[in-house]
């Protein structure tokens, strides 16, 4: 394209008008419309995304338009794109609005109009360099929180940590009813790491990440979460993905193949979870009536284990299908407990149920 001059990242400044910028997609965030219209009636609309060309560049891009248009670019480009980008408005970052995007170590963002900038899928040669840049996390690995940490916060506002961890499961995507009264679809990814046996439930509401969770293996991929929302369920630490947040999935780094193996090794041992917990927590597990547990549980205690002796009131085995659409060796099913002093909902392995039964899954 005449007139129009490649350029780096690294090298980007204001005063370019003609920048032709190509790197790879490693985040992106749903489109919100805009309450303004224009004057023939058409809503507007935005969404951002966020570029990588080299190990260390990245920048956040908005994209601006036709709520249509902007529908539409959200759907043809997808995470693991590499795009090339042409006339692109580049503008200096403002700190307000960085607090709700990921973080970059670009000065500047792009801004991308309807009718001004082009967007496309580059076909260079240079187009195989770009694919290893979706495995390099976007902040040091070592700063990462490990889950032990996660279930010990207390409730508050605006915690987001970082993540290194293993999908334990991933569960099937289902439509929930916003406070607004619309209707929003959510996944819910069980994950798990060495410093604690522990599960954490991830929750994912982009569209884009939900489907690329159909990609992610129980107990063999490794996800790194920069910025990840801690959010409560009654007393309960869990996460969320945020427009803050890029997930990046079997992340290149020492640290991501030794908490693979640790997992692969601890877990090739059937019933490996229920030892894991009694060295994780370093007490007996004495026995409890499920009052006692329920009392325990009210108080907020950490994790801690019981030898509880009760029966087995409630097994839903249609349940049971429709969780089982992964690896049934990591999978769970809802169970209810009973004993003289009440009632206990819990979650039981597959595996550990089959052993108890003495029947298979099949």
């Amino acid at each position: 394209m005449a007139g129009v001059q490649r350029i780096q990242l690294n090298n980007l400044n204001i005063n370019l008008k003609n920048a032709l910028i190509v790197g790879i997609i490693i985040a992106k965030n749903s489109p919100r419309k805009i309450g303004s219209k224009k004057k023939n009636g058409d809503s507007r609309g935005v969404m951002s995304f966020t570029l990588r060309d080299s190990r260390v560049d990245t920048i956040n891009a908005d994209v601006w338009g036709s709520e249509y248009f902007v529908i539409t670019f959200y759907e043809r480009f997808l995470v693991g794109d590499v795009v090339e980008i042409s006339s692109p408005k580049i503008c200096v970052k403002n700190g307000d609005n960085e607090f709700y995007r990921p973080q970059v170590s670009s000065p500047f963002y792009l801004s991308l109009n309807e009718g001004t900038s082009d967007v496309g899928i580059f076909g260079g040669e240079t187009y195989s360099t770009y694919l290893p840049l979706l495995h390099i996390p976007t902040k040091p690995c070592s700063g990462y929180c490990g889950l032990a940490e996660v279930v010990k916060l207390q409730e508050n506002e605006n915690t987001y940590v970082d993540l290194l961890v293993v999908v334990k499961s991933v569960k099937p995507a289902k439509t929930i009813k916003t406070k607004a009264g619309t209707d929003m679809s959510v996944r819910s990814i069980e994950i798990m790491d060495n410093t604690t046996p522990a599960a954490l439930i991830l929750d994912v509401f982009d569209i884009d990440t939900i489907q690329r969770a159909e990609e992610w293996r129980p107990l063999e991929s490794v996800l790194f979460v920069a910025d990840a929302r801690v959010s409560f369920r009654g007393r309960r630490a869990a996460a969320q993905l945020c427009a803050r947040s890029v997930v990046t999935h079997q992340p290149h780094t020492p640290d991501a193949e030794a908490l693979r193996l640790y997992i692969r090794n601890q877990t090739n041992t059937r019933g490996w979870e229920a030892g894991a917990w009694s060295s994780w927590s370093g007490e007996r597990a004495c026995a409890a009536s499920v009052a006692q547990v329920r009392d325990r549980l009210s108080n907020g205690a950490a994790p801690f284990c019981a030898a509880l002796h009760a029966l087995l009131t409630h097994l839903d085995l249609d349940d049971l299908v429709n969780n089982t659409f992964h690896d049934l060796n990591s999978e769970e099913l809802r169970v209810r407990f009973a004993d003289h002093t009440g009632e206990l909902n819990a979650n039981i392995p597959i595996t550990v149920l089959e052993d108890a039964l003495g029947h298979s899954i099949n």
